[in-house]
């Protein structure tokens, strides 16, 4: 069978239905692997297609579409690229609803045949969820050229800028390490919704590493002047504040070894508690991680939990939505330990309140003893 799509004649099916193939099947069948190699030598005419068939949360699905993607593009640049359409290249990129992966390769084919063109879009996009972090780079360079040319105003107010647009933790010291030789002071942490203020108790004894499934006196009422059985003897409630950091992967990490906090442990459990206030009711969003697992409650409500031993914290690797009331919120973690021997004793975990961006929502925290 021959179906015209977009002018052309292709053969053994539309363009359509062979891409749902692929995103359904992959190569995995012989109705897939036919359907990709049709795809793949497809005209130029077929990319915008493929682009809208990477728009998707299918990873494995999305990688064979690009693979055609790449094999037309590649022909066609060889050939002198005239029959790639740049008006839809860039319609497509300008749609921050899409794919920001398939965004981006369209960018890149766009540059190839338009060169320049990133360098004109990118500054617009400092709200844009898949090139902020581009836009922002542009800010930052611009403001460091002011800054060595001594032009401290029109460089501090770029400072600022990149400040107040960045989401990414090193982009954020870059823009506050500038804006300290201004004089002026910012928390990256603050801004990137870092919780702060805590209390923790502990050790627990995890019972041979089974603490995650079992029940502990904090997780049924959290009383900050309760005294516990632990692990080696009874066990209170410390106040513990973050230290905010320039340097290294993370910005506020709570370290539970910290001789300020509960001090090393092996098989065991502990439990952090935060509160903080905000204006008005509204939906928000949770990141962090921990090592060992992670269990979250928000107004004494379990909203997170995840098992796994010696997973080490990775920035922003778990995510969850959260209902905030108007006024105080409470916020109870609860981390485990693995048993001993530990080659890496690390207990620690971060969260932060973040707006859809990963911003940090406008709260208040307040030490509480």
């Amino acid at each position: 069978m021959f179906v015209v799509w977009c002018g052309l004649v292709f053969a053994g099916g539309s363009v359509d239905a062979d891409i749902a193939m692929v995103v359904k099947q992959g190569q995995g069948t012989e109705a897939g692997r036919a359907a990709w190699a049709r795809l793949s030598q497809g005209e130029p005419a077929i990319l915008p297609a493929l682009l809208e068939g990477m728009n998707t949360t299918d990873t494995v699905a999305a990688n064979w579409l690009r693979l055609a993607f790449d094999q037309i593009a590649e022909r066609e640049l060889k050939a002198g690229g005239k029959r790639i359409n740049p008006h839809k290249l860039q319609a497509f990129v300008k749609d921050a609803a899409k794919n920001g992966r398939a965004r981006r390769l369209a960018l890149d084919l766009l540059d190839r045949v338009q060169p320049g063109t990133s360098a004109k879009l990118v500054p617009d996009w400092l709200d844009d969820p898949e090139f902020r972090y581009d836009a922002v780079a542009q800010v930052l360079e611009k403001a460091d050229r002011s800054a060595k040319a001594g032009n401290t105003l029109i460089g501090t107010n770029l400072y600022r800028q990149a400040f107040e647009k960045s989401r990414d933790i090193q982009q954020g010291r870059d823009a506050a390490a500038g804006l300290k030789t201004a004089g002026i002071k910012v928390s990256v942490a603050e801004h990137l919704g870092f919780l702060m203020e805590w209390h923790a108790i502990g050790p627990f004894d995890g019972q041979g590493q089974k603490g995650f499934h079992l029940s502990y006196p904090p997780e049924k009422k959290v009383d900050l002047s309760a005294e516990h059985d632990g692990q080696k003897g009874k066990v209170r409630w410390k106040r513990f504040r973050v230290s905010e950091t320039s340097t290294g992967r993370h910005q506020a990490l709570v370290d539970l070894t910290h001789k300020d906090a509960l001090g090393r442990a092996d098989d065991a459990v502990a439990f952090a508690y935060a509160e903080f206030s905000v204006d008005q009711a509204m939906r928000a969003e949770m990141r962090g991680a921990a090592d060992d697992n992670f269990t979250v409650w928000v107004n004494g409500e379990r909203l997170f939990g995840f098992e796994e031993w010696r997973n080490g914290v990775r920035h922003d690797r778990h995510r969850f939505a959260v209902s905030l009331k108007a006024g105080k919120n409470t916020v109870l973690v609860k981390i485990c330990q693995s048993a001993a021997p530990n080659p890496e004793p690390n207990w620690e975990f971060f969260l932060r309140v973040v707006d859809a961006t990963g911003k940090g929502i406008p709260m208040r925290t307040a030490p509480r003893d």
